[in-house]
C-alpha cells in the first residue's frame, strides 16, 4: 500500500521530481566521466613515464664536451645524466609554402636505458651509418608521411636529406609546443624527430657540442640540493636554464590539465548533488506537511514511526538510485569521446577509455547518500508529531507588517497582487531564500561558463592583434647585431617596418623565490609590440628597471619597488649577477615574461646592438616570398607568419572549445531545472491560498501575477548577487588551470552576462507559463479542502 502511495505521489509531482532527477544525473555524469578520463590520463602518463625513464631534471647550456658529461655523474644525488644535441630546423615539404619546423633531438642508438627514451610504435632501430630518423606520431599523421619517406631539412644553411625509419614519442614531448607563445600544438607545422648523435654531429659540424642535459635522481635525493651542486659545475659551460620535471612544459600542461579535471570532478558533482538535495529536502518537507492528516491516520492505524519514515525515505531512494544509475551510465558513455578529445592534444601511448563499474557503484552510493540525508532532514520533524496533532492543519504564519510596508512611496506604487507577493516573501523566508539561491547560482553558472569561451578568444586576440601587431617574426640562429640584418630586411619588397627584438633567458631571484624566464628587450617607440596595462593603455618599456607579468610577479612574490637579482649568461664573468628594480606589473595571458627597453637591456648585458629576432610589418602577399628567400639561410632560424599562427590557434581552439559548450549546455539545463522546481514548489505550497483568490473573484492572470511578481522581485536581487559569484567561480577556475604557458583572464565579458541574463529570464518566463496552465486547470474544490 505504501509503495503504491509513493509512486502515486511521485506521478502527481513528476515535474519537480524529474527536475531534481535531471540535476542528480548531470552531477553523477560529470563525476563518472571526469573521474574515468582522469584515471585514463594518469595511468597512461605514469606507465609512459616509467617505461621511458622520464627525466627528473633538465639543463640547457651553450656547449659542453661529451667527455665532461661522465664527470657530472659523480654529483651527489644524481642517478644518471645524459647529454644530447637539440636543434630546430626547417623542413622542405612538397607543395607546402609555409614554414614547417622539426626539433631534432640526438639519441644514442647503443644506449641500453636512455633517459627520455622513445616509445617506438612502428619502424626499425636507428643506426649511426645512415641519415635516418624517428618522427613523432602527431607530425607523422598530420603530414601524411610514410616509412622510408625522405625529408629535406635546412641545416647550417644547407639542404640535407633524412630518411624516416620509425614513428615514436618521448615523454618530453607529450604536449609539443615550439615556442612559449604557442597555446596549442600544431603538428602540421611543428614536430619532433629523433636522430642518431653521430648523424647530428655531421649535420651541424660547427655546433656539435652538447647543448642539453637530462638527468634522473636517486630515490632519496632532493632536487633543490642537486640543483645547487649541478649549477656550480655547469656555469662555466654557459648554463642558461636548469629546471625540474615539474617545470618542463609538456609535463606542466599535462599535470595541470589532470589537476583541473580533478578539481571539477569534485566541486561540480558536489554542487549539483547539494542543489538536488536541497530540492528534495523542500519537496519532501512540503509533501509531509500536506499529508499531515494521512500521517496521523497511519499512526492511528498502528504504523510505527520507523515504517512511516522508511516510506517517505523511499521517495529519496527511488530518485537517488535512478539518478545514480542513469548518471553513471551516461558518464561512462561520455568518457569515451572526452578521452578521444584529449588524445587529439596529448601524445600518450595507450590512452584509451574503458568501462569502469567502480565509478558507477560509487556514483550510485553518492547519489543515495545525498538523497537519503536530504530526505531524512525534510521529514524527520513532522513525523514525530502525535496522531491527534498531526491530523490538525499547521498553524498559519504570523501576520505582521513587513519592512517594505514602512516605505510609503514604494508601498503606494504596488498593486494589490504586488503587496500580497511582497508580504509572502517576508513571511516564507525559507522558500524565498531557496528561490534566491537557485536563481543566483543559475545566473553564476551561465555567466562563468560562457565567459570561459570568450576569454580564450580574448587571450588569442589580445596577444596576436593588440600586443604582437607585427606580420612576421624573423628568428636568428644565434644572437647577433641588429644593424646589418635589419637593413637587409628593409630592402625586401613589401616590407614597411622592421624592429629588433632581444629575447634573453635570465634567472630572477627574490629571496628564496627563483624563476627562469625570458627578458624581452623592446624598442622604446615600438609600433609592432605593445605592452598594455589592464585598461589597454600602452606602457613604455622601462629604461632603469624591469616590468613583470602578473603571474611572474606572484611566483616571485614581487611588488613594485622590489629589487630582483638577475642572473644571465651574457653578463661579464666579473658580474654574473646584477639587480633590477620592479617598476611595473602588467597582465599577460600567453607566456610569463619580463620586459626592458631594448637599448637598456643591451647596456645591462654589455652586448651592444644585441638582437635575437626581428619583428616585420609587411604586405601579406609578400610573406611567402620572404620565407622562400631565406629558407636556406645559415643566419635565420625561422620566419613565422603571425596571421597563420592565429588562424591555426583558432582552429585548434574550436576543437578544444567543444567542452566549454558542453559546460554551457549543462548550465542552461541546471538553470531551468532550479527555476522550474522553485516555481512548482511555490505553486504547490500555495495551492490553497491561490484557490482562495480565485473564489474571491480574481482571474487566473491576476492570481498568476502574485507569483510572477514574487519571482521577478527575488530574481532582480538574485541576478545582482550572481554577478560577483560568476567572478568568484571564474577566479577559482583560473587559479586551478593557469600555469607558466598561459594565464586565464578573470574578467567576465559583457556578452556572457547578457547570455546569462537572457537564459535566466527565459527560464523564469517558461516556468511561469507552466504555472499559468496549472492555475487555469486548478480544481478549486480539491484545493480548498482542509481540516478545520
Amino acid at each position: 500500500m505504501l509503495w503504491a502511495k509513493m509512486f502515486r505521489d511521485l506521478k502527481e509531482n513528476r515535474g519537480a521530481y524529474i527536475a531534481c532527477l535531471v540535476i542528480i544525473i548531470i552531477g553523477l555524469m560529470i563525476y563518472t566521466s571526469f573521474s574515468m578520463v582522469i584515471d585514463n590520463l594518469t595511468l597512461s602518463k605514469n606507465t609512459f613515464y616509467q617505461n621511458q625513464n622520464f627525466a627528473d631534471g633538465f639543463a640547457d647550456v651553450q656547449a659542453i664536451p661529451f667527455s665532461e658529461v661522465s664527470h657530472l655523474r659523480d654529483t651527489p644525488g644524481i642517478k644518471d645524466i645524459q647529454g644530447r644535441i637539440v636543434k630546430d630546423v626547417q623542413v622542405l615539404l612538397p607543395q607546402r609554402e609555409e614554414n614547417v619546423y622539426l626539433r631534432l633531438v640526438s639519441v644514442d642508438p647503443n644506449e641500453a636505458n636512455p633517459i627520455n627514451g622513445v616509445n617506438l610504435s612502428q619502424g626499425i632501430p636507428l643506426t649511426n651509418e645512415e641519415s635516418n630518423i624517428w618522427i613523432d606520431n602527431k607530425f607523422y599523421e598530420a603530414n601524411k608521411l610514410s616509412l622510408n619517406d625522405e625529408l629535406n631539412i635546412i641545416a647550417e644553411g644547407k639542404k640535407k636529406s633524412l630518411q624516416v625509419v620509425g614513428v615514436g614519442i618521448s615523454p618530453e614531448f607529450v604536449y609539443a609546443l615550439r615556442t612559449s607563445s604557442d597555446l596549442y600544438p600544431s603538428p602540421e607545422s611543428f614536430g619532433v624527430a629523433f636522430i642518431p648523435r653521430e648523424i647530428m654531429q655531421r649535420l651541424f659540424p660547427t655546433q656539435a657540442a652538447i647543448n642539453s642535459l637530462v638527468f634522473t635522481l636517486e630515490p632519496d635525493a632532493q632536487y633543490n640540493s642537486v640543483e645547487e651542486r649541478l649549477e656550480s659545475k655547469l656555469d662555466r659551460f654557459g648554463l642558461t636554464r636548469l629546471y625540474p620535471r615539474k617545470d618542463q612544459t609538456s609535463h606542466l600542461l599535462l599535470t595541470g590539465e589532470i589537476d583541473g579535471l580533478e578539481s571539477m570532478a569534485t566541486a561540480l558533482p558536489t554542487f549539483f548533488l547539494a542543489v538536488a538535495g536541497m530540492i528534495l529536502y523542500i519537496m519532501l518537507k512540503r509533501t509531509v506537511e500536506q499529508q499531515r492528516g494521512q500521517i496521523g491516520i497511519l499512526k492511528a492505524f498502528g504504523f510505527t514511526y520507523r515504517e512511516i519514515l522508511l516510506h517517505y525515505l523511499s521517495y529519496a531512494v527511488v530518485l537517488g538510485a535512478a539518478g545514480g544509475i542513469f548518471g553513471g551510465l551516461t558518464g561512462i558513455a561520455l568518457s569515451y569521446p572526452f578521452t578521444d578529445m584529449y588524445e587529439m592534444f596529448f601524445s600518450l601511448p595507450g590512452l584509451k577509455s574503458s568501462f569502469s563499474p567502480g565509478y558507477l557503484i560509487t556514483g550510485i552510493l553518492l547519489s543515495l547518500l545525498f538523497s537519503l540525508f536530504a530526505g531524512y532532514q525534510g521529514c524527520k520533524k513532522i513525523l514525530r508529531l502525535e496522531p491527534a496533532e498531526a491530523m490538525r492543519p499547521p498553524a498559519p504564519p504570523d501576520a505582521k507588517k513587513v519592512l517594505l510596508e514602512r516605505i510609503s512611496i514604494f508601498w503606494a506604487m504596488l498593486t494589490v497582487q504586488g503587496k500580497m507577493a511582497v508580504r509572502n516573501i517576508s513571511r516564507n523566508k525559507g522558500r524565498s531564500v531557496f528561490i534566491f539561491l537557485g536563481i543566483m547560482f543559475s545566473f553564476a553558472i551561465l555567466g562563468f561558463t560562457w565567459s570561459m569561451n570568450d576569454l580564450v578568444q580574448k587571450m588569442l586576440f589580445d596577444q596576436y592583434e593588440k600586443i604582437e601587431t607585427y606580420d612576421v617574426k624573423v628568428t636568428l640562429v644565434a644572437p647577433g647585431t641588429e644593424g646589418k640584418i635589419q637593413r637587409e630586411l628593409y630592402n625586401f619588397p613589401g616590407v614597411n617596418k622592421v624592429e629588433a627584438l632581444a629575447e634573453v633567458p635570465v634567472t630572477l631571484k627574490n629571496n628564496w623565490h627563483k624563476e627562469d624566464v625570458l627578458m624581452l628587450g623592446i624598442p622604446n617607440d615600438s609600433s609592432l609590440y605593445h605592452i598594455l596595462d589592464k585598461d589597454y593603455n600602452k606602457v613604455s618599456p622601462p629604461v632603469d628597471g624591469i616590468l613583470l607579468s602578473e603571474r611572474l610577479a606572484g611566483l616571485l612574490n614581487a611588488r613594485v619597488g622590489t629589487s630582483l637579482k638577475v642572473k644571465n649568461l651574457l653578463l661579464r664573468e666579473t658580474e654574473k649577477e646584477k639587480y633590477l628594480e620592479v617598476v611595473g606589473i602588467i597582465p599577460q595571458y600567453l607566456g610569463s615574461n619580463s620586459y626592458m627597453e631594448l637599448t637598456a637591456l643591451q647596456k645591462f648585458t654589455g652586448q651592444k646592438d644585441l638582437a635575437t629576432s626581428f619583428m616585420v610589418s609587411m604586405e601579406q602577399s609578400k610573406v611567402e616570398p620572404l620565407q622562400k628567400e631565406y629558407r636556406q639561410s645559415a643566419v635565420i632560424a625561422g620566419i613565422d607568419n603571425q596571421k597563420k599562427r592565429l588562424q591555426q590557434s583558432q582552429e585548434l581552439m574550436a576543437s578544444y572549445g567543444s567542452m566549454i559548450y558542453i559546460y554551457a549546455l549543462i548550465g542552461i539545463i541546471i538553470s531551468f531545472a532550479i527555476i522550474y522546481n522553485s516555481s512548482v514548489i511555490t505553486l504547490s505550497e500555495r495551492s490553497h491560498e491561490l484557490a482562495s483568490m480565485r473564489v474571491l473573484g480574481m482571474t487566473p492572470a491576476e492570481v498568476l501575477s502574485v507569483i510572477t511578481f514574487e519571482q521577478w522581485f527575488i530574481a532582480f536581487f538574485a541576478i545582482l548577487g550572481g554577478i560577483p559569484m560568476s567572478k568568484m567561480f571564474l577566479e577559482g577556475i583560473s587559479q586551478s588551470i593557469s600555469n607558466d604557458v598561459y594565464t586565464m583572464p578573470t574578467g567576465i565579458t559583457p556578452s556572457s552576462f547578457a547570455i546569462a541574463f537572457f537564459v535566466t529570464v527565459v527560464s523564469i518566463w517558461v516556468a511561469q507559463r507552466i504555472a499559468a496552465r496549472k492555475i487555469a486547470r486548478m480544481s478549486l474544490v480539491e484545493a480548498l479542502k482542509a481540516h478545520e
